[in-house]
């Protein structure tokens, strides 16, 4: 019986960058995480409209709570500014027919109902203040992740763990972690999903390392239907052993992908997540023998920035 091993011909850099859609990847198949974040393949098709009308809707409340909190301007004034950012975010995009609860009229009108829910002056949740007066409206860090023991295996460098919370926030005495999410439905068990999700506890390791005690996190999240639009609130704890759970197991998560780059072989995780959420992208080139004829007529290569959070498209004539 032959055995026919996936390994690339030429080894690629390591990325020094981390953040948690890549830890993700990483966790859920090994060679999808080599293929999109290693040799920076990514699907040449439709914009996802679900992450860019969230995109577009998280910069608009970004935008209102910075000119209410930080750029006294008065409430009606800082969600028109906003809502300015949202349209100029959101651009001539047009969903398909079965995403339109997330087009751009829909978003308006999703926005005008976060302002009548949440008016930003009586809202529970308000932004962490720093020592020089101003907001923690969105939380930005890049951090080592273990300098002792987790060090880039090329340049020797710090392995760096980024990413960017909506806020730094006071809620009920306590400080906490505040996202905003977008979605199609919610339901009694929306909440639970954020009890353990990595991001989260990523953003809480990150302020603490800051001496910033966060304790808990707060994800509020607006449904968008065709006739309604609702909310619902989720608060759940992040403890200390919930932090360090998470810290040693990102190690062991890196020592591990450190491993397979150095063995020039990425595991894959022949399971549910090859036909997970409509399937994985790399199906075709993961069955051939040679994935990578597959790889270069059938995908776009994009190098995702961990730190400025944007992708750029690397040109066919530029490829290595």
């Amino acid at each position: 019986m032959s055995i026919i091993i996936h390994t690339p011909k030429k080894r690629v850099p390591f990325p020094l960058c981390w953040d948690n859609t890549m830890r993700s990847s990483f966790v859920e198949c090994p060679q999808k995480a080599f293929w999109q974040y290693f040799q920076h393949f990514k699907g040449g098709g439709e914009i996802s409209t679900d992450l860019h009308a969230g995109k577009a809707f998280a910069a608009g409340l970004e935008t209102a709570r910075r000119e209410f909190y930080d750029n006294d301007k008065d409430e009606a004034t800082a969600f028109a500014i906003g809502l300015d950012t949202l349209c100029d975010e959101y651009g001539d995009f047009i969903p398909p027919p079965h995403k339109m609860t997330k087009s751009l009229d829909r978003l308006i009108q999703a926005f005008a109902y976060y302002r009548q829910a949440f008016p930003l002056e009586t809202d529970p949740v308000q932004p962490f203040r720093k020592k020089d007066g101003s907001s923690m409206v969105e939380f930005s860090f890049a951090l080592p992740i273990e300098p002792e023991i987790l060090r880039h295996p090329e340049t020797d460098e710090p392995l760096i763990y980024t990413g960017r919370a909506d806020m730094i926030a006071t809620y009920a005495g306590a400080l906490s972690v505040y996202d905003d999410k977008t979605t199609s439905q919610l339901g009694p068990k929306w909440g639970n999903q954020w009890n353990r999700r990595a991001q989260f506890t990523g953003y809480t390791w990150a302020a603490q390392a800051y001496n910033i005690p966060v304790t808990q996190v707060i994800v509020r999240g607006i449904a968008i239907l065709k006739t309604e639009i609702n909310h619902a609130q989720a608060i759940t704890s992040r403890l200390p052993h919930h932090v360090g759970e998470w810290h040693y197991q990102l190690i062991r998560d890196l020592q591990r992908a450190i491993q397979c780059w150095k063995d020039n072989y990425f595991d894959v995780n022949l399971s549910d997540a090859c036909g997970a959420y409509g399937g994985c992208m790399f199906q075709q080139p993961c069955m051939a023998k040679d994935p990578q004829p597959w790889l270069e007529t059938n995908f776009i290569r994009k190098v995702w920035d961990p730190l400025a959070r944007t992708e750029t498209t690397i040109l066919p004539e530029k490829q290595p």
